[in-house]
């Protein structure tokens, strides 16, 4: 992590916005503001965005490279402002002003110089590369391969996987899951040398367009094309990273890039790193003084729960809609629950029942009271018997919510409400 002067720490925002009405008097401090505000969005890179013009001023003189990416945008959203004074960055090759740019690590360049030249696969010129063929070697637009549309290649394969499911409804899936005709060429590539990609082998996916695929394919009503388990896990779920070779699902990531944090011990994936690379995990980040801010409510320096149009706002003092509860049908204060996308209250996001789907005892994520479920975790040994009742009466009583008795392993039945007890209120 970059050494941030103090003042960035404290006031990124009223340091660019200093440092930018000093070169362009004319630009009033609030338009400054919400222009940063629209370029440079979170805390992270505005302090970045900061220090960068703190360190060099230069760049607010002759809009000369190399500086990140935030610095470029801000040049060019001053311009479109009316600023005459800022200058539009300039490209590293050329000199010319820039509307618009591309980068190669801090580099700026124009369309003419940023893409980068290679000699074409087939006539050997050395030009921008148009595209690549099916072995990864460049071609320029006068030597791109000619083949067959890859839609009408993708939807054979398919067709030979599961015959029940209609052409137009796999030409659809397929241009919704690759929208540019150059990475479908490559989806029709990769599932030419693997059909097996869309019958559970989709973790060794080459392109991450065959896990879109079959995500549409499957929500199509395909009973063929299988959704692949995360590798390390077992899971079905996203498979959004690659590691190994191999795709695998957002926590497993987390988990082979734990490492003990710096500030408190615990091994986690590291949200940032200190002025010498140390890891800090995300409760070190959020509760370091020089990440918190004045809650608007409580005057308070917390964490940043929220944002508002007026300010901060502290988890203490973050208020939450009062909404009819999807599971428990109660009218409380609700979060919105990320699996399910539906509200849910405090009592029920702590509510743990055995699951009508997987007969587990689980925390409840879904559902109703009458008939809770919980996501799939075949890795886990789950609780069961006598162990299990207890565990439930137990977890069960949260509040606003009588105690739930569950049936004994092996029932339909999921919950009940206990004897002489009454239902949430």
């Amino acid at each position: 992590m970059p050494v941030f002067a103090p003042t960035v720490l404290a006031d990124p925002l009223g340091v660019i916005v200093d440092l930018v009405t000093g070169i362009d008097p004319s630009l009033d401090a609030a338009t400054v503001q919400k222009i940063v505000e629209a370029t440079a969005g979170g805390r992270a890179k505005r302090r970045k965005l900061a220090q960068a013009l703190l360190d060099k001023p230069a760049l607010l003189v002759d809009g000369r490279s190399p500086a990140p990416r935030a610095v470029g945008d801000l040049l060019i959203a001053l311009r479109r402002a009316g600023s005459s004074a800022v200058p539009a960055p300039i490209c590293t090759e050329c000199g010319k002003q820039l509307r618009t740019l591309q980068r190669r690590g801090e580099d700026w360049y124009c369309d003419v110089c940023g893409p980068i030249q290679e000699p074409c696969t087939g006539c050997g010129t050395v030009r921008r590369v148009h595209s690549r063929d099916r072995n990864g070697r460049p071609r320029c637009v006068a030597c791109r391969p000619d083949s067959q549309d890859a839609t009408d290649t993708v939807v054979g394969i398919v067709a030979r996987i599961d015959p029940a499911l209609p052409a137009d409804v796999v030409t659809a899936a397929v241009i919704a899951a690759v929208s540019r005709p150059g990475q479908r060429q490559q989806l029709g590539w990769a599932l030419q040398n693997r059909p097996d990609l869309l019958t559970g082998a989709g973790a060794e996916a080459p392109v991450p367009s065959v896990l879109r695929l079959i995500d549409l394919l499957c929500d199509a009503g395909s009973t063929k094309v299988v959704r692949p388990p995360c590798p390390p896990c077992g899971r079905v779920l996203a498979l959004v990273k690659p590691r190994d070779g191999l795709r695998v699902c957002r926590n497993c990531i987390a988990k082979s890039r734990a490492e003990p944090c710096a500030g408190c011990g615990v091994i986690r994936e590291a949200a940032t790193r200190g002025e010498h690379g140390e890891p800090l995990c995300p409760r070190c980040l959020i509760t370091d003084p020089a990440n918190q801010e004045i809650c608007l409510d409580s005057g308070r320096r917390r964490p940043v729960s929220i944002r508002t149009p007026d300010g901060p706002i502290c988890p203490s003092c973050r208020t939450e809609p009062v909404l009819t509860c999807a599971i428990c049908a109660r009218t409380a204060p609700c979060a919105i629950n990320q699996a399910t996308s539906a509200p849910w209250c405090k009592a029920c996001r702590q509510w743990w029942a055995r699951c009508s789907r997987c007969d587990q005892v689980r925390a409840v994520r879904g559902g109703t009271r009458a008939q809770p479920s919980a996501p799939p975790a075949p890795d886990r040994n789950p609780v069961s018997g006598a162990a299990a009742q207890a565990v439930v009466w137990k977890a069960s009583s949260a509040p606003g919510h009588a105690p739930v008795a569950t049936s004994t392993p092996g029932c339909a039945s999921s919950s009940t409400t206990a004897p002489g007890a009454s239902g949430p209120s």
